[in-house]
């Protein structure tokens, strides 16, 4: 199994993966292959508060994946870029 979770310069990194199904054309489930889209969570990794949770852009532009671990690495990727933003220190 994939990590959803990730500490990043202090702050908690979360992966929310929704899976749905892609359909193939035909009229049958059996014929459908799973898709999978994310979100992440951000918050200091010290504090027990609520996430603040931010889409992914390559999802909300109607993208997908074909597995969790790559949906998971959006997330977190995504992630990333949030934090260097709200920190001021762009990552090496």
């Amino acid at each position: 199994m994939h990590q959803n979770h990730h500490v990043y310069k202090g702050f908690r990194l979360t992966a929310k993966v929704a899976r749905g199904l892609q359909s193939t054309g035909m009229t049958d489930k059996s014929s459908s292959a799973p898709i999978f889209t994310a979100v992440v969570e951000v918050v200091p990794a010290s504090l027990q508060q609520d996430a603040d949770t931010y889409p992914i852009p390559y999802f909300v532009e109607g993208n997908f994946v074909f597995s969790p671990a790559e949906a998971v690495h959006a997330a977190v990727s995504h992630g990333r870029e949030i934090v260097d933003a709200l920190t001021g220190f762009p990552a090496r």
